[in-house]
C-alpha cells in the first residue's frame, strides 16, 4: 500500500500496527507504547467507545457535530478524524449533508485548536483515494486544500517530534 500511496500522490499513510513495520507509515495504536519504538505512531481513540481524550486522535464515526462530549473535552492539539468511507454508500442528500457537517466540524477545529484529519479508511489498494480526490473533497467542504495539507503536516510533525525512536 505504501508504494501505491506514493504513486497516487500521498507521501504518508496510516495503518493499524501489525507484526512488521515499513517506512513512511504512521502506525495507529490504541495505547501508548511503554518505551522507545522503531516506528512513528499516533494513539487513536473512538468517540463512540467512550473517547479517550488523552489520545492524539479521536475518531468520529458521524461528522454531524452535535456531540457534547467532544465539544466539552476537545483540547488544543487534538486530532479529530472523520472517514470518507461512508460516502460510498450514501444517497445524494446524505452526501450533501456529510459535506456540510464536515465543514462545520472544520470550523470547530479551527476555533478550538484541534486538527481535522480526513481518512479514507482503505483496507486494500482498491479502496485508496488519491491526493487529487482528497483535494476535491476538501474544496466541496469549503476548505483550502493547500492550507489543510500544510496544517496537517505541521500537526503530524508536532505529534511525532517528541516520541523516542530506536
Amino acid at each position: 500500500m505504501a508504494k501505491l500511496a506514493r504513486t497516487i500522490g500521498i507521501s504518508r499513510i496510516g495503518a493499524e500496527f501489525g507484526d512488521s513495520t515499513q517506512a513512511n507509515i504512521i502506525y495507529r495504536v490504541t495505547t501508548r507504547p511503554e518505551g522507545a519504538t522503531k516506528y512513528p505512531y499516533l494513539v487513536v481513540s473512538h468517540l463512540d467507545k467512550g473517547g479517550n481524550f488523552g489520545a492524539d486522535l479521536v475518531q468520529v464515526r458521524d461528522p454531524r457535530f452535535r456531540d457534547r462530549q467532544l465539544r466539552k473535552k476537545a483540547r488544543s492539539g487534538l486530532g479529530i478524524e472523520v472517514s470518507t468511507y461512508p460516502l460510498r454508500k450514501m444517497n445524494s442528500y446524505a452526501v450533501a449533508k456529510w459535506f456540510s457537517d464536515v465543514k462545520e466540524l472544520y470550523s470547530f477545529c479551527k476555533s478550538s485548536g484541534c486538527q481535522l484529519v480526513l481518512v479514507s479508511e482503505a483496507t486494500s489498494i482498491y479502496e485508496m483515494i488519491s491526493g487529487a480526490c482528497f483535494d476535491s473533497i476538501l474544496k466541496n467542504c469549503s476548505i483550502d486544500p493547500k492550507r489543510y495539507w500544510q496544517e496537517l503536516q505541521s500537526w503530524l510533525d508536532l505529534k511525532l517530534q517528541n516520541r523516542v525512536y530506536l
